[in-house]
């Protein structure tokens, strides 16, 4: 097959990015690939990148709608059999969705925080912004001839049908894959704690999160409060205004148990540095950092199902699972419990052995699987065609 892969941002940071970078990278290998992008950090292997222009930055909406429009013809032009898209766009056969809805953001999420009617159609109608990308997911959630869904995780798919009624047959769910740990993983966790100033016997926990809030930093420092002095030393990477939360570790009085990276490019050696890999988060579709935390033999603590679609993959005990991310003594007891070496070597090892199972072979087979079942429906449908003219 020809296939014409959709994604704004071809690059190796970030999670859907990542996703579509590594899955792109396997479909390359036994098909034609041309990736349609706007800005890419490194070479192709294997495949075909070409530039869709770049019109601004803002408003991101335009952007949006002109990088459908755009890829639309280029798609065609190329004669690809069959469209792959990470981004929201009108003309494809197969759609990753790697977050929730913007509807459900608009009205209130899954989790049923309403939003008032009035506001919220005031809102569509007199922000064009607002209306466009609202339009834009209304069109894109059409069921058609050829089309289907590929959700990150289930949690991901019940939003889209909660908003759209869109049925089980027209959806895959394909997790994110994991990368195994580097060969050089001790060496690193000795190196990296001489350079942080942590010693070889400190129990190290692990936070990793751009937003802090959504990620459920607040409640964590709360936790790490409540072990005063038993609290593993807690070590935060990422965020952006950092301020705010040091003053509230100072009120807390824990600032000499934290350590605040802030953010890097090189996280896989704080994987490698940790013991304890903790993520409170209240919204999470598919995260990436749990499950390279747990390949590189962290005890993970996670949210449940109804906040993160991590939580969707342990099923046998491979990681301490909070009902209440919002809970601080829940995310204390369960720090407290992986204090102890054999509980914390035996959580590691059962979560080390579940991303052995979660490669990015198995995520891109699941794709391929969407895309063969498009191309053969779109191939025995008397239209040939994947949609009505798009925009």
């Amino acid at each position: 097959m020809k296939i014409a892969v959709l994604i704004r941002r071809f690059i190796t940071t970030g999670g859907a990015e990542r996703y579509a970078v590594e899955v792109t990278r396997r479909l390359a290998k036994s098909h034609e690939v041309h990736v349609l992008a706007q800005e890419w950090d490194h070479e192709p292997q294997g495949f075909v990148l070409h530039r869709v222009p770049l019109l601004g930055r803002r408003p991101r909406a335009f952007n949006q709608w002109w990088f459908s429009w755009h890829t639309s013809r280029m798609a065609r032009s190329l004669g690809a059999d069959v469209i792959h898209t990470h981004e929201r766009v009108t003309d494809f056969n197969v759609m990753n969705i790697h977050a929730g809805t913007f509807v459900g953001g608009l009205w209130g999420n899954a989790r049923g925080e309403a939003k008032s009617r009035f506001k919220t159609w005031l809102k569509i109608l007199t922000n064009p912004s607002v209306w466009a990308y609202w339009r834009l997911e209304k069109l894109h959630n059409r069921t058609a001839p050829g089309r289907f869904w590929v959700a990150d995780s289930e949690m991901v798919k019940r939003e889209v049908q909660q908003y759209y009624p869109m049925p089980d047959s027209r959806f895959f769910i394909a997790h994110s894959g994991v990368d195994p740990a580097e060969p050089d993983a001790a060496e690193r966790r000795t190196l990296w704690r001489n350079k942080l100033g942590l010693s070889a016997e400190q129990v190290l926990a692990l936070f990793i999160g751009s937003e802090f809030r959504r990620k459920g930093l607040p409640t964590l420092l709360e936790a790490v409060a409540l072990l005063k002095e038993n609290a593993p030393h807690l070590v935060i990477v990422g965020g952006k205004d950092l301020a705010p939360f040091q003053q509230r570790a100072a009120e807390l009085g824990i600032s000499q148990k934290l350590t605040w990276a802030g953010r890097v490019s090189n996280v896989k050696d704080y994987y490698a540095l940790a013991d304890i890999f903790v993520l409170p988060t209240l919204s999470d579709p598919s995260p990436l950092a749990p499950l390279e935390a747990m390949s590189y033999g962290c005890a993970t603590i996670i949210s449940s199902g109804q906040y993160t679609g991590a939580a969707e993959l342990i099923k046998n005990n491979e990681a301490i699972v909070l009902d209440d991310p919002r809970n601080p003594a829940a995310i204390a007891a369960a720090m407290e419990q992986l204090l102890d070496l054999p509980t914390r070597q035996a959580l590691a090892r059962r979560g080390q052995q579940l991303t052995r199972e979660l490669s990015w072979d198995r995520t891109a087979g699941v794709i391929l699987q969407a895309l063969e079942v498009s191309h053969r429906e779109v191939a025995s449908s008397p239209s040939k065609a994947i949609l009505p003219k798009s925009i």
